[in-house]
């Protein structure tokens, strides 16, 4: 299943503190400048490995985005002498995606370093990052909590918040992150608006020659499942509580927003110093200045990779090496509810398209694709 890391919710995160405090409708980097943007990540999961390489726009302008770096050689190399090839997807909507071998994953105590090497030649390396054992979670609490400062009709103000308990490990220099995953059934794949139609051929919505007010939707041909994750950094150093055990660590906030059970995968991750660095960098910036051009070029630029052919070349990104400790489960959004709270649930809008009667070769299914918010894997400990 493909997996986005951290890098894209931090832009996420960055360009929505943009467009709250302050609007850009055409920003231009300095010279049109674009940096190779390296998204990599290595877990001891059995999961795919990946690292996807970009090139990061030149400007903010509703157009411009990151354009996949194809053609490029991507391994890894271990202290103990092992080197493992990635292979470039061959899917046209994961062009820039490298996959290490499907039965590969992470040893915590191993030393990994990655390497790739553009088609001009240019080489890239990483500095050398051990993993390091992520602790137990021990103890999970649910707790319903109401945020005062936010008035009934914001989704902020209900919710629930999730607490972790786990012994830290008694040597000095760990650090931690929590990550976490909402999977819920998709009964539509596909959401036309103004009156457009669904293309098969195309797998696009064809607008019409008068736009209407008509929304049509169109029901998944095969199980489906829509994908949400956290969208903030929650990272901690163990630098004040070093061997103890700490309880009540707030880990995640779930939406009020139906009674239904609420699935939720949760992640603890013990990460490397240079990826804490990076992240607490990018979360102390963005909340002292709120934009992300406040955000100092040091802060942004990779702390662990580096060019091996031209040495003052700056790289967006971060290799990411962790461990990880994982808990599956059901969020019960009836219990500890008062009376006189309600969740402010999310009703969808348009009609469910369906072939006229008699219409010859007509579909009304989608097929559900993989993306970033959505699956057609059945997500583990999945309860129907």
């Amino acid at each position: 299943m493909k997996r986005f890391t951290y890098l894209y919710i931090i832009v996420f995160v960055l360009f929505n503190l943009v467009a709250c405090i302050n609007p850009v409708s055409d920003f231009e980097q300095a010279a049109y400048l674009k940096f190779i943007t390296v998204e990599a990540s290595l877990s001891d999961l059995t999961e795919a490995q990946k690292v996807k390489l970009y090139w990061s726009a030149d400007r903010i302008d509703g157009t411009s985005g990151f354009t996949p770096i194809t053609g490029a050689k991507v391994w890894l190399t271990t202290a103990s002498g092992s080197t493992i090839n990635y292979v470039e997807s061959g899917v046209t909507s994961a062009k820039g995606v490298y996959s290490s071998p499907d039965t590969f994953k992470g040893v915590v105590g191993e030393i990994y370093t990655l390497h790739f090497r553009l088609s001009n030649g240019k080489e890239y390396e990483s500095s050398p990052e051990k993993m390091r054992k992520a602790p137990e979670i021990e103890n999970l609490i649910t707790r319903f909590e109401i945020n005062d400062v936010y008035s009934k009709a914001d989704p902020r103000r209900a919710g629930f918040n999730i607490y972790a308990d786990f012994q830290d490990d008694p040597a000095a220099g760990d650090y931690y992150q929590w990550f976490w995953k909402h999977y819920e059934r998709a009964e539509f794949c596909v959401t036309c608006y103004s009156g457009a139609k669904y293309n098969f051929a195309t797998t696009n919505c064809d607008p019409p020659r008068i736009p209407t007010d008509e929304v049509w939707n169109y029901i998944c041909s095969a199980p489906c499942w829509n994908l949400t994750f956290s969208n903030e950094l929650n990272i901690m150093s163990d630098a004040l509580m070093n061997g103890q055990r700490l309880t009540g660590k707030k880990v995640a906030r779930v939406p009020f927003d139906n009674y239904s059970k609420y699935y939720l995968r949760l992640e603890q991750r013990s990460i490397t110093k240079d990826a804490y660095d990076y992240y607490q960098s990018l979360s102390n910036q963005t909340q002292n200045t709120g934009t992300l051009f406040d955000v100092p070029a040091e802060t942004r630029f990779s702390l662990n990779i580096k060019s091996k052919t031209d040495l003052t070349e700056k790289i967006l990104g971060i290799f990411d090496v962790y461990a990880v400790k994982k808990r599956v489960f059901y969020i019960d959004r009836q219990t500890g509810v008062p009376a006189d709270e309600r969740p402010l649930m999310n009703f969808g809008v348009g009609e469910v398209y369906s072939c006229p009667p008699g219409a010859p070769n007509c579909q009304d299914r989608v097929p559900c694709l993989e993306g970033l918010y959505r699956t057609p894997f059945k997500p583990e400990g999945w309860i129907d």
